[in-house]
Formats: C-alpha cells, sequence, structure tokens
C-alpha cells in the first residue's frame, strides 16, 4: 500500500499539475519562432499582461474545429499561410486556426493544493483500512 500511496504521489507531483491559461494573439507567436539570447522570450496575453516563454513553457494552437495542437517554442515557423513545427510533424493552415494561441505556465499554488489533497485522500484511506482490519475479526460468542 505505501508503494502505491508513493506511486500516485510522484505522478502527481510531475504529472497532473496545475496549469494556468493564457490567450496570446497569434500576432505574438512572430515572437516565439527563435531563441533569443536570453534563452526567453516575453508576449502580451489578450489582456496586456506580460508572459515569459521559455522552451519549457506549454504553447499551444487550436483549429477551428477546436483541436488543440501543442507546439514547442522556439522550434516552429509561421508564414502567411502555414504555421510549420517539424519536431511535432505539424503543417497547419493558418486560415484553419483560430486567431489566438495559448500559453500554459505551472500554477504552484493550485499543484499544491492538488498534491495536499491527494495526500489527504490517501492518508484517510490508510486509516479506514487500518480501522477496517484492527475491528474486524473480533470474538464471537455461541451459547
Amino acid at each position: 500500500m505505501k508503494r502505491l500511496v508513493a506511486a500516485v504521489l510522484v505522478v502527481s507531483m510531475f504529472g497532473l499539475g496545475c496549469y494556468n491559461t493564457y490567450t496570446v494573439p497569434r500576432s505574438q507567436l512572430a515572437n516565439l519562432q527563435e531563441v533569443p539570447e536570453s534563452g526567453q522570450a516575453t508576449v502580451k496575453d489578450t489582456d496586456g499582461k506580460e508572459l515569459v516563454v521559455k522552451e519549457d513553457t506549454r504553447l499551444f494552437v487550436r483549429s477551428q474545429g477546436g483541436k488543440r495542437y501543442p507546439i514547442t517554442p522556439f522550434n516552429f515557423k509561421v508564414t502567411e499561410s502555414q504555421l510549420v513545427a517539424s519536431d511535432r510533424d505539424y503543417i497547419l493552415d493558418v486560415n484553419g486556426l483560430k486567431d489566438n494561441a495559448e500559453v500554459e505556465h505551472m500554477s504552484t499554488w493550485k499543484t499544491a493544493l492538488w498534491i495536499t489533497a491527494g495526500v489527504a485522500v490517501a492518508g484517510a484511506l490508510i486509516g479506514l483500512i487500518a480501522w477496517a482490519s484492527a475491528t474486524s475479526g473480533g470474538s464471537s460468542k455461541t451459547k
């Protein structure tokens, strides 16, 4: 049981983080096509908030139909008619994409809350199993 709880915690910490999603105008994608000398770029979302984008930042474009395509920052090219992301084997028609892209940043407090809730649930389950184990199999008197 301890191994299961440990595995759940590890997966939660590294795979199930919570993200804040920001909408960025497609025109801002031009700033994310090549790696700047600093290794990060700054773009503005549709509300005017400045966002720092690094190589490991999650970046997406959406088709008009709603399909979400992950693209790697600084490893794609946008022309007048196409978005080419060779590392993902994408050649997407720009006219088939929505006018905004999405940038996701890890939310530390949401992720911490998620992990804390997972630990609390796991602890409650372990306590319930221990209680059930301790109270079962009691002596019974027969006449």
